[in-house]
């Protein structure tokens, strides 16, 4: 991670949970790499945009959450808190 910088993570997203196949949709947080209290370590900070999408298109969040990332990076992104990928 990289100070300021915006990522992406879901604790359930294809590919990091077992269950995953067993839900229809997931979901990840867009997020703004933050210092710790005494500035030695960056964490994540409160999720800014979470991503929502189809469990058998998982490319199609993480292409959306990717952009989504980019725009917050270069101050330009003015969409919704919240955003649906549609396939």
């Amino acid at each position: 991670m990289e100070l300021n910088k915006h990522y992406f993570e879901g604790s359930c997203a294809p590919g990091t949970s077992p269950y995953v196949l067993l839900w229809d949709t997931f979901s990840v947080g867009v997020f703004e790499a933050i210092s710790t209290a005494d500035g030695k370590h960056l964490k994540k900070g409160p999720v800014k945009v979470r991503v929502k999408g189809l469990t058998r298109y998982p490319e199609a969040v993480f292409a959306k959450a990717r952009e989504i990332a980019a725009a917050l990076d270069a101050g330009t992104y003015s969409g919704p808190k919240n955003v649906s990928v549609i396939v």
